[in-house]
């Protein structure tokens, strides 16, 4: 089926009320000649149904119509997700930390809120990268207009600890974590923290100055 069909169905289905050929051609820039002949090729597939009444003839979708549209909607959905998580990555390199991030993940209040939210027990510490370039950069404030996991802040001992954001990623295309970006830190902006169940360093035989690649999956 043409694209242009599915331009008519998804302005039928966006109607509260049935549609008059007229009014098709009108919202989607067509001849009422054209649109006509489009409308008897949906109705000879079973797509769309016409009724005619006194003020001349008007337009649904069938049943079919409806489960032919959530098809496509479902194929072009998986489409473009799958295209973003693709082309969304980006990269750096290993640097030492100051042991800050033992520190957070091993409070109860944050480490089960990863164990359920992101799906594993996080190994305690985090993975300090550097991102290299702008490309890096500009990937990464990508992934921050995605919707986040929510790690959610506590207090503790007098102590007020900050949310946290989180998004899963793929790391050196083998290795499940996240990327966590805590609302309180001491890094600067091209530094990421990445986490995952195992010691990254010893899993990927990582040393400083090497070069790891996340690819953020939604």
């Amino acid at each position: 089926m043409k694209c242009e069909m599915l331009d008519v169905l998804i302005e039928i289905v966006k109607r509260k009320s049935k549609i008059t050929t007229l009014d098709l051609a009108k919202k989607l820039g067509s001849s009422q000649q054209t649109m006509s002949r489009k409308i008897r090729e949906l109705e000879s597939l079973g797509i769309i149904e016409r009724e005619t009444v006194s003020k001349g003839q008007f337009i649904s979708l069938t049943d079919d119509g409806m489960k032919f549209l959530r098809k496509k909607y479902l194929e072009l959905r998986e489409v473009v997700e799958h295209t973003k998580s693709e082309a969304l990555s980006f990269g750096g390199i290993l640097v030492s930390g100051s042991g800050e991030g033992k520190y957070y993940v091993g409070h109860d209040e944050y480490f089960l809120q990863f164990q359920d939210k992101i799906g594993f027990r996080p190994f305690l510490g985090t993975l300090n990268i550097r991102l290299k370039t702008v490309h890096d950069v500009k990937a990464k404030d990508e992934m921050e207009k995605m919707k986040p996991i929510i790690i959610r802040g506590f207090k503790k001992d007098n102590r007020s600890f900050g949310e946290i954001r989180a998004y899963h990623c793929i790391i050196n295309r083998n290795i499940k974590g996240a990327v966590v970006i805590p609302e309180r830190t001491h890094h600067p902006s091209d530094i990421v923290e990445i986490i995952s169940s195992v010691d990254l360093r010893k899993a990927l035989s990582l040393k400083e100055n090497d070069y790891v690649h996340m690819e953020i999956r939604a």
